[in-house]
């Protein structure tokens, strides 16, 4: 059995623990379906059972994890079904969130924005998958905040932690990548141009396409 991450220090040890489990999870050590077994994870962590109570807690708020009769806590499946029916939402709402950063964002994130591009360009001349899927999350991550809306950016954290348990696990095709990238960059140059409608329209025009891509996968 692999081991879970060495805990570092935090102000509450809680947040630790949830910390490393989220990682455990997206990086596969703590697998879809694996039950999350408090006593298990103390005595792996080293740590008392309490903050790993609240941490497992905190996952199944997160959905990043469900409960299950007579078998506890488990980690969430994200199955192809799921992940089409969070990018029908992403539709909506991260096309909400290009509208509101292209009309909020300041310099500093619009150069973040645009070394994230240069960055997801190598990793899709590479065939980094998981370049791609990190560059990905980080760009998105960016635009939401960019929105300057708290509730909506946590929203979109939520569904891009439930899609990093399967994407995390999913050999992404060039052709995907490729497009993917060419989409982020009309999306970015919109934003950048602090153009609204634009960056909206490229936004869910990215979105749809990618569930045309997820759909014509399964």
């Amino acid at each position: 059995m692999t081991d879970l991450p060495v805990l570092g220090t935090a102000a509450r040890i809680v947040d630790t623990v949830q910390g490393a489990l989220r990682e455990a999870i997206f990086q596969g050590t703590l697998r879809a379906g694996e039950q999350l077994s408090v006593p298990e994870l103390a005595r792996r962590l080293n740590v008392s059972r309490s903050p790993v109570r609240e941490a497992v807690l905190g996952l199944v708020a997160q959905g990043l994890a469900v409960e299950q009769p007579r078998r506890g806590v488990v980690v969430a499946t994200i199955d192809p079904a799921d992940l089409l029916a969070i990018h029908e939402i992403r539709v909506f709402v991260e096309a909400c969130a290009a509208r509101l950063a292209a009309q909020r964002i300041g310099d500093a994130q619009i150069k973040a924005l645009l070394g994230i591009l240069r960055e997801q360009e190598a990793a899709v001349k590479s065939a980094d998958a998981a370049g791609y899927f990190r560059t990905n999350a980080a760009l998105h991550r960016i635009v939401a905040r960019a929105a300057g809306n708290d509730r909506l950016t946590q929203i979109l954290a939520t569904l891009e932690d439930q899609m990093r348990i399967a994407l995390c696990r999913a050999a992404a095709s060039r052709a995907h990548m490729r497009a993917g990238l060419a989409e982020h960059r009309a999306v970015v140059e919109a934003i950048a141009a602090r153009d609204a409608a634009a960056a909206e329209q490229r936004m869910r025009a990215h979105i749809e396409s990618t569930i045309a891509r997820i759909s014509h996968a399964k």
